[in-house]
């Protein structure tokens, strides 16, 4: 992906997690990025086409600072990636709202539903490996049921992340909840 493709997608990123989807405009995502709109267009074609790139990216990116903590113990590494998607940092606090906010959008346009399925599948799967892992290397459980673990887990940090977005529960609270969730999860099936 060149520079400037990967600018204009920050800016679709950040606008989304503080205007949502509905709030977006191509003129803003120009004129935050410094481009033309015609620039917007030639890259993505149409508004569609950018929310779908839009909602790939913050994948990319929740790949970027989680992906490298899933390596080494896996009981450590399964817990280290479910409190990876919550943290106090800009970036990744604006990445989850936009994911929020392009999933909840998915509910209506269902142009999204293809990437999100896949997306969504992807960090089970990521999830599940984890658990695979800790299965072979006898650090986890033979029974666990992996793919469940990894629905279950996915869809708690999504619900926590919206509650968290909005101020009800405070990161400590958010990552309590996901040790405990994680303690459960790894009990014998």
């Amino acid at each position: 992906m060149t520079d400037r493709k990967r600018a204009l997608l920050d800016s679709t990123v950040r606008i989304i997690a503080h205007k949502g989807v509905r709030g977006l405009r191509v003129e803003e995502v120009a004129k935050d990025a410094g481009v033309s709109v015609a620039l917007i267009y030639h890259h993505f074609g149409d508004r569609s086409t950018l929310l779908q790139s839009a909602l790939l990216h913050v994948g990319q990116r929740a790949h970027e600072y989680t992906r490298p903590i899933s390596a080494g113990d896996a009981r450590a590494a399964l817990l280290a990636t479910v409190l990876g998607e919550i943290q106090d940092d800009a970036e990744i606090r604006d990445n989850s709202a936009a994911w929020g906010e392009l999933r909840d959008a998915a509910i209506f346009d269902e142009s999204l539903r293809p990437t999100l399925d896949a997306l969504t599948g992807e960090w089970v799967d990521d999830l599940a490996d984890i658990v695979r892992r800790g299965q072979a290397d006898g650090s986890m459980a033979a029974d666990l049921k992996r793919a469940e673990i990894g629905q279950r887990l996915t869809a708690l940090v999504e619900g926590l992340s919206s509650r968290w977005l909005a101020g009800l529960i405070s990161t400590a609270e958010a990552h309590a909840l996901l040790e405990g969730a994680v303690a459960r999860e790894l009990l014998s099936g």
